[in-house]
């Protein structure tokens, strides 16, 4: 049996320095719970047996004899962060929950309890193993008495020291280590230690004369620099030791018993309660079966008979079951069907078992009808099944978005996770119902388990979420905007885009010859000596060994970093970081696009299949993936290359692209409703060139291109909500010039400045922001004590409005085209922000372009007109 004792204390502050911050919706503090958690879980998991006891150990409140002892004990210390204390309670609760006693020693430090914990009961169990980060507490290792140390800025991995690792690591006897922290002095506490006295000699002297006594018994024989310092610092010497050494006799009313395990509903409750759903999920307090007897449909009859029934209920949870995630490769074998009362899984194709004849065109018939409001958890995916196999229907309502429209700041919105946070239940996982089979060798009856319980849980969580959707008022968004998109981005999917492959093969062979050239370049830079580039310990191996250059910063590692951000840093220092630099640009297109698009190309359509999601950005964006089209750089030569790779497949056809001007500062303008942004861009005037003469006191006729090119910047500074110093850094120019510039602009658009302002406050005292149309953000981040989150919660505030109603008006405009162009041949490929690309035939360019100019710059009516720039060619 062993005896574990954490210093609570030091676990708190390790876990709240470990993980970046975080937050409740409404601003609570969570990150260091969550540290806490995961750790003590692990321990746990790990390391404690049946039989084991643990206790965990925090310092008190009341002052301490140290303290009285020497008034600048700690007095060093910069006080705990706000963010970090308001968690105490909170800890306080789960290690409660978990199950342990939590010991504090009225006037004392969390070491003393610690220490009269060792010696009251380490005699009593096989091993006493105290966890923490703190090596004073390794005076205490000896016999069964171990120290478990953090091993790194984490908190998960430990060290384990017995008195053998102490003495290879210190070169000292645990005994010894409180004489040397009299010596050396502590920091972090303000030990004062002996003027003079460093770690090496510390350890030299102690190894020589065994302890402190010993030592000022032998004065006369060690160096007059040393005993000098010693005869100096003897009374700061005493001091340190009387602060340094433990209190073994801290009154303790304790029985200490075997471990028993956690209290669920306590854990619950305060994980309920911090929105900390991973960790109901890591300590398994959820649900995993369901009372619910579910109906497998195994005949034409049966079916032909549900479906009559389910058109009389109008709402409809629908999920399909099939061999792929790729919807030009699934294969439908199955699919459920739940009207809240009751769950149905329908097979079609399974290899052993019953399947329905007809199944798949009853199934269409009913999705057809329009009087039938079909459910689903990531509805598009459903809907690119059925369009595959020759039929479409509406989506009514999609759980996956209701919950992301609730907190578009979460990034996990899967079935599994809302069924954690709404229902408290986790549901069958399709790893264990597949066992890494393929759905088709699925048995009927496990399939139905877990393909009917999806449908049920997709049912109730549409219950729960409708009625969020309402209390939030998004009512408007979810069914105006986003639901009606879903079939958009079906449709835009399933139209893919064309890539020519011959050219992007040419283009590889070009940067293949670019690429050697400037790694020739950089290995005579490097003394002629060949390395790979890629890789960093290498490369930091050649910057700041073989060169000398001076490092930046280190990794996590503890590795010199050569990121990005340390090499632009670096760019005037020595030939080679150019060259560098120009090497990662082309290496990164190279195998990010040049070389990975044409094994994306679908062989049965020939063409490439991105994916749109609505639920990837806070601020209502759409993101693309598998593979990220949007990411293809526009503003280079070498961006617009690549894109020269997406054409029209047919020759007779071209590509057209419909782009916004400068929408996100037009919705500035509507928004903040500043006469002098709203009248320029009435009167079509260039914006960046009137900024510019506005900040530098110029007229306009006298804006030279540099000028120009800096309003710009600063144009759409002001809408991500860039400080000066921010500014300062975009430019490349002193602070106080771009402190200088922000001020001209904010008096050249005064209403610009108010709006903002109001913003940032709005967003303080509600917590959230909001579009032109009612979508909302929260920004827990403004309620953080910590001032770089509190700025980076203001800068979010600032843009959130803006981006975020600029994602709307290109979703409104979609929408509206998608049902204007649906007869028609042209086919709407890519959105990109704030442009849309279409494959056009000859014979409707005309047409489409009137259609889709009309539409993106009309669907919403602001104080501005928005503008559309056009443009047509063989490709992108």
């Amino acid at each position: 049996m062993n005896l574990y004792i954490f210093d609570g204390t030091a676990l708190v502050y390790r876990a709240y320095y470990a993980l970046p911050p975080l937050s409740t919706s409404d601003g609570k503090p969570t990150g260091a719970v969550l540290g806490v958690a995961k750790m003590l879980l692990k321990f746990i998991k790990e390391r404690v047996k049946e039989g084991d006891s643990i206790i965990f150990v925090m310092d008190s409140k009341e002052q301490n004899f140290r303290k009285t002892l020497f008034e600048s004990y700690k007095a060093n210390r910069a006080p705990a962060p706000y963010d970090m204390i308001s968690q105490i309670s909170y800890i306080e609760r789960l290690v409660e929950g978990l199950g342990m006693p939590i010991l504090k020693g009225t006037g004392y430090e969390a070491d003393d309890v610690i220490a009269t914990l060792v010696k009251k009961y380490s005699s009593k169990f096989d091993g006493v193993y105290i966890v923490t980060g703190d090596k004073d507490l390794l005076q205490l290792v000896g016999g069964n008495v171990k120290v478990l140390r953090f091993a790194s800025l984490g908190i998960s991995d430990l060290v384990e020291y017995d008195e053998k690792m102490v003495i290879e690591r210190y070169g000292l006897k645990p005994s010894q280590i409180g004489d040397y922290l009299a010596l050396v002095g502590d920091a972090s506490d303000n030990i004062p230690g002996v003027k003079g006295i460093g770690e090496k000699s510390a350890t030299e002297l102690l190894k020589k004369y065994g302890d402190l006594q010993n030592l000022y018994d032998h004065l006369e024989e060690i160096p007059q620099r040393y005993s000098k310092l010693l005869v100096d610092g003897k009374e700061m010497m005493k001091l340190s030791k009387e602060l340094v050494n433990l209190s073994y006799d801290v009154p303790l009313n304790l029985e200490i018993s075997p471990y028993k395990g956690p209290d669920r509903s306590k854990l619950l409750s305060i994980f309920n309660e911090l929105e900390l759903n991973s960790l109901k999920s890591e300590f398994d307090l959820y649900e995993h079966t369901s009372n619910v007897n579910y109906v497998t449909i195994d005949s034409k009859e049966k079916l032909q008979e549900l479906i009559s029934n389910l058109i009389k209920k109008s709402f409809v949870a629908f999920d399909t079951e099939t061999t792929s995630l790729d919807p030009f490769e699934a294969k439908l074998v199955g699919f459920s069907l739940c009207d809240g009362d009751q769950s149905y899984y329908v097979p079609i194709k399974h290899k052993n078992g019953k399947n329905v004849d007809n199944g798949l065109e009853i199934l269409k018939s009913f999705l057809e009808n329009e009087n039938v409001k079909i459910i689903g958890q990531n509805l598009k995916y459903d809907l690119e099944i059925m369009m595959n196999n020759s039929s479409k229907f509406k989506p009514y309502f999609d759980t996956m978005i209701a919950a992301y429209l609730l907190d578009p700041n979460e990034r996990k919105f899967s079935l599994e996770e809302l069924g954690m946070k709404y229902l408290n239940y986790s549901g069958i996982s399709y790893e264990d119902i597949t066992k890494g089979k393929n759905f088709e060798e699925v048995s009927i009856e496990d399939a139905t388990k877990y393909s009917a319980e999806d449908a049920d849980m997709t049912y109730k969580l549409y219950n729960i979420l409708n009625q969020k959707l309402i209390e939030e008022d998004l009512m408007d968004v979810f069914y105006k905007i986003e639901m009606p998109l879903v079939g958009v981005l079906a449709r835009m999917e399933m139209n893919g885009v064309y890539i020519d492959k011959d050219f992007l093969k040419s283009l590889s062979e070009s940067y293949n010859h670019k690429l050697r050239d400037i790694e020739s370049q950089i290995y005579d830079l490097a003394g002629g000596m060949p390395f790979n580039i890629n890789s960093p310990k290498q490369l930091s191996e050649v910057l700041f060994s073989r060169l000398k250059l001076k490092p930046r910063k280190k990794t996590s590692t503890r590795a010199f970093s050569t990121d990005a951000g340390v090499l632009e840093e670096m760019r005037d220092e020595h030939p080679i970081i150019p060259l560098l630099l120009e090497y990662r640009k082309y290496f990164k297109l190279k195998s990010t696009y040049i070389d990975a698009l044409p094994k994306l190309v679908n062989p049965k359509t020939g063409r490439l299949h991105t994916s749109f999601n609505q639920t990837g950005t806070s601020t209502g964006r759409l993101s693309s993936s598998d593979p990220n089209l949007q990411n293809i750089p526009s503003r280079n030569e070498e961006g617009l290359e690549i894109r020269k790779a997406i054409r029209a497949q047919n020759k007779e056809w071209k590509i057209i692209s419909f782009d916004y001007s400068q929408i996100e500062l037009r919705v500035l303008a509507h928004m903040s409703g500043d006469p002098a942004l709203i009248e320029a861009f009435k009167s079509n005037y260039d914006i960046h060139a009137i900024t510019a003469a506005k900040i530098y006191g110029v007229n306009q006729e006298d804006v030279t291109s540099e000028m120009r090119r800096i309003g710009k910047m600063v144009n759409f500074a002001v809408t991500y909500g860039v400080s000066a110093y921010g500014l300062s850094k975009r430019l490349g120019i002193p602070v106080e010039d771009s402190d200088k510039i922000i001020k001209n602009y904010f008096a050249s658009y005064p209403m610009v400045k108010k709006y903002l302002d109001d913003i940032v406050n709005f967003a303080i005292k509600n917590g959230y922001v909001e579009t032109i149309f009612g979508r909302k953000r929260d920004i827990p981040e403004l309620k953080s004590s910590n001032r770089n989150v509190f700025e980076e919660g203001k800068r979010m505030a600032i843009n959130a409005p803006i981006q975020g109603s600029a994602a709307d008006i290109i979703k409104l405009a979609m929408i509206d085209i998608d049902q204007k162009i649906s007869s028609m041949r042209s086919m709407m490929i890519l959105q990109v922000h704030d442009e849309l690309v279409f494959e056009v035939p000859q014979e409707e360019i005309e047409e489409i372009t009137k259609i889709v100019k009309d539409s993106m710059e009309n669907i919403v009516k602001m104080k501005v007109p928005l503008k559309v720039e056009i443009e047509l060619g063989e490709s992108w």
